[in-house]
């Protein structure tokens, strides 16, 4: 059995977008059942979890007999691959599937984090001021881009849903949240085709149906500060 991490709960701005999201998914999408082991933070920082996960986020995937693994790239491409689903099938397809994969989660997303972390976690106004602009700028420069490589395709490499189009529309959820995708109605509309898809919609439900059976009590937060200054 597919054992995977996520957290107890986040922040409403987070609902939905905690990237244990992207496993589930993908697990749906091909079809293996898996269960969820859920973190709070005391969990989060201990040995255990760190030695399966260096950074203490989530999820990891855990699984009899095989290694376990971290990094929702990896995860997400590890199962497509296995399952023999959400590749295409022509070798050309293929590397530019891989294209486009690697571009979410290296050309895309970092530039879309950097506006999260300014949002929602940058506490003086001022600074936030000072440098919302130029993160907005870099922004909407990748999503321009990224725009005029999808062009008029429905997906990304071949005539089919692959774990491109999944990574892509998953990195744009920040982009959405902050409605920096109001200029581009073609990554609109990938989005809103992917997200129609019955295995995303079952991965958010079942993510946010968590969140709503607990509380920031039950992550253990002011366990998690003693952990760290003790």
């Amino acid at each position: 059995m597919i054992t995977i991490t996520a957290f107890k709960w986040v922040p409403d701005f987070a609902q939905g977008n905690v990237r244990d999201h992207r496993v589930r998914w993908v697990l749906n999408e091909v079809g293996w059942p898996y269960q969820v082991r859920l973190l709070d933070a005391v969990d989060q920082r201990s040995p255990d979890y760190r030695a399966q996960q260096p950074f203490g986020q989530v999820p990891i995937m855990e699984e009899d007999g095989r290694a376990t693994m971290f990094e929702t790239g990896a995860i997400v491409l590890d199962v497509a691959r296995r399952a023999g689903k959400l590749l295409p099938a022509d070798d050309a397809e293929h590397s530019r599937m891989l294209s486009w994969y690697f571009a979410a989660l290296n050309s895309i997303e970092p530039y879309l984090s950097n506006l999260a972390e300014v949002e929602y976690f940058m506490k003086d106004e001022e600074e936030k001021a000072k440098r919302r602009p130029g993160v907005l700028k870099m922004a909407g420069k990748r999503l321009k881009e990224l725009e005029q490589g999808l062009g008029e395709r429905d997906w990304l490499a071949g005539d089919m849903f692959t774990v491109a189009d999944l990574m892509i529309s998953s990195v744009l959820k920040i982009a959405k949240t902050r409605d920096l995708l109001n200029g581009f109605p073609t990554l609109v509309a990938h989005q809103e085709r992917c997200f129609a898809r019955p295995a995303y919609k079952k991965a958010i439900a079942d993510q946010c149906a968590a969140f709503a059976q607990h509380s920031p009590k039950d992550m253990k937060y002011d366990a998690a500060k003693q952990m760290a200054a003790g």
